[in-house]
């Protein structure tokens, strides 16, 4: 238990990723996310995002021990589900799936065999890993590709809500995500997206797209 507490230890201590909180910043993230989705609502008929309302309990940090690499690594899961923007969060991951650029992407396994199996039989398969993907995807340029996906790009139609309230949603829910630690701490993961964020896979399809 002390080498596993030691290696959380590590990974917060990188000041670029995590910041450490000292009050909690839950009603300012509800009262500041809700002023932006009234902003939606009233904007709009066609997208409505259901306030924030009720008690919300601050985000987890738990580590996965990776036991097929040396040293045994852990990645670090920060479990999102009892936090304010959790639902939030999802609503979003659902409104811009579609936007996510699919020239570099496969929709499943299935897709995967029939391209094998339409393939000419040459060449090399080779999988390739990008190390902790999710904590090394840079948020605020994603974002602005998020935003260039959805507004500029002539082969997509533009989402019906304002560019700067959509902006600052996806800021809230990535950078401003408060969680608990090991030690009862508060921290904030102020760039990557978390493993146990709704927007994680979204965020890491994104920036793989268009890198």
């Amino acid at each position: 238990m002390k080498e596993y507490h030691e290696k959380l230890d590590a990974i917060l201590s990188d000041s670029s990723k995590f910041e450490r909180l000292t009050r909690n910043p839950t009603e300012d993230i509800k009262r500041d996310a809700n002023r932006v989705i009234s902003t939606i609502n009233a904007a709009t008929n066609t997208v409505h995002l259901p306030p924030i309302q009720g008690d919300f309990s601050l985000g987890y940090l738990y580590g996965n021990m990776k036991t097929h690499k040396e040293g045994n690594p852990l990645c670090p899961i920060i479990s999102q589900t009892p936090a304010s923007t959790y639902a939030l969060a999802k609503c979003l991951n659902q409104i811009l799936t579609p936007y996510v650029p699919s020239r570099y992407s496969l929709s499943s396994s299935v897709e995967f065999l029939e391209e094998i199996r339409d393939s000419p039989g040459t060449g090399i398969i080779a999988s390739l890993d990008v190390e902790s993907l999710f904590t090394n995807v840079p948020v605020d340029e994603t974002i602005d590709i998020i935003m260039d996906r959805v507004y500029r790009d002539p082969s997509t139609a533009p989402l019906n809500i304002p560019e700067a309230s959509l902006h600052t949603l996806l800021d809230i829910c990535t950078k401003r995500a408060p969680f608990s630690t090991h030690r009862g701490q508060m921290f904030c993961q102020k760039d990557g997206v978390a493993m146990g964020s709704p927007l994680g896979v979204l965020f890491a399809n994104f920036y793989m797209g268009a890198v």
